[in-house]
């Protein structure tokens, strides 16, 4: 790992699980004139209804109208995004680290472009094997067909780096979720990954059709990984989040929206003060945002913020330190 990963701030605590409320997306905004796209991920996971129910948003309260793209994930889309083929781009704080400062999968396509938004919410990876594989802990994965995530998407990569620290190496299988979860399901796989806000629809309705466990990580464990990887931290999936499931020690990471430079200041501002304005709407109907604060995109920045977003969080009082604030901006 970079050893300069580890120097970028970061407020430790433990990040907060909330259960997904799901609910329905409506569709056609009057005042949208001016399309923009946001890259997201597949359909079908919480992330996917939690992006757009910020696009709606945004798209009700200003002149924008946000259209949503299913996508691999969070890598796909800083691609993408570096290719200038999306407008905005849903990240995590380690993909956001790694194209800006062009290290890590970013080494040969760095973007030092690439503007942080606004976090939308931390995300929790699952680690879950099927309850009749006799597989207890992480080690017992060593050999065992397992999908690390979904192909393209930021969990897939989370799961490389946490094994590698742990010693841990199972037979990966690559593949979209949908199809990890045929593959669980037919008992062609011992378990399956995902970075995503509990209950992710995924894991529900194999756990329903062929009985899940989630492996937890020990306080050891967790130390010698947040060591190593700063940008993550200890995450609590509660008992019951899933049927009959037992409570499960994980990591978290926070995930939010991007846009290059070149986006203008202006819409940018615009559409954080709007997300901002009406982030009770947002978390009234996607939970897991509810509790995150401005401040808190602040305090777990891991690349400049948007110049745009920069002009909204400085008239809300708040400081910000030198680093986060982009080179157009000093």
């Amino acid at each position: 790992m970079n050893a300069t990963l580890k120097t970028f701030r970061k407020a430790r605590r433990l990040l907060p699980i909330s259960v997904l409320a799901i609910g329905s997306i409506t569709a056609g905004f009057a005042q949208a004139q001016e399309s923009l796209n946001i890259g997201a991920v597949p359909t079908g996971t919480g992330w996917f209804f939690g992006i757009s129910e910020g696009a709606r948003v945004i798209s009700a309260n200003t002149p924008y109208e946000i259209s949503v793209r299913e996508t691999g994930g969070t890598r796909e889309n800083a691609i993408r995004l570096g290719r200038d083929e999306l407008d905005l781009a849903f990240t995590e704080a380690l993909v956001g680290y790694e194209m800006y400062n062009g290290v890590g999968r970013f080494e040969d396509t760095p973007n030092e472009n690439a503007r942080l938004i606004y976090w939308i919410a931390p995300s929790t990876m699952h680690w879950a094997v099927r309850q009749d594989s006799n597989i207890e802990t992480f080690e017992d994965l060593n050999g065992q067909r397992f999908n690390p995530s979904s192909i393209g998407g930021g969990g897939e990569y989370i799961t490389e780096l946490v094994f590698d620290i742990l010693g841990v190496e199972p037979d990966f299988q690559r593949m979209r979720i949908d199809d990890a979860a045929e593959g669980v399901i037919d008992g062609r796989l011992v378990g399956f990954s995902y970075n995503g806000v509990p209950p992710i629809p995924a894991f529900t309705e194999v756990h329903s059709s062929r009985p899940l466990q989630l492996l937890s990580l020990s306080q050891e464990q967790l130390d010698m990984v947040t060591e190593e990887l700063p940008f993550l931290a200890p995450s609590v999936i509660p008992a019951g989040t899933y049927r009959d499931m037992e409570e499960a020690t994980s990591l978290g990471i926070y995930m939010g929206v991007a846009a290059n430079a070149s986006l203008g200041d202006d819409i940018v501002y615009e559409i954080t003060k709007a997300y901002w304005e009406n982030h009770e709407q947002v978390a009234s109907s996607f939970a897991p945002a509810d509790g995150v604060t401005p401040q808190d995109v602040i305090d777990n920045a891991t690349f400049p913020l948007h110049a745009g977003a920069l002009r909204y969080y400085q008239e809300l009082g708040l400081e910000i330190p030198d680093e986060v604030i982009p080179p157009e901006a000093q």
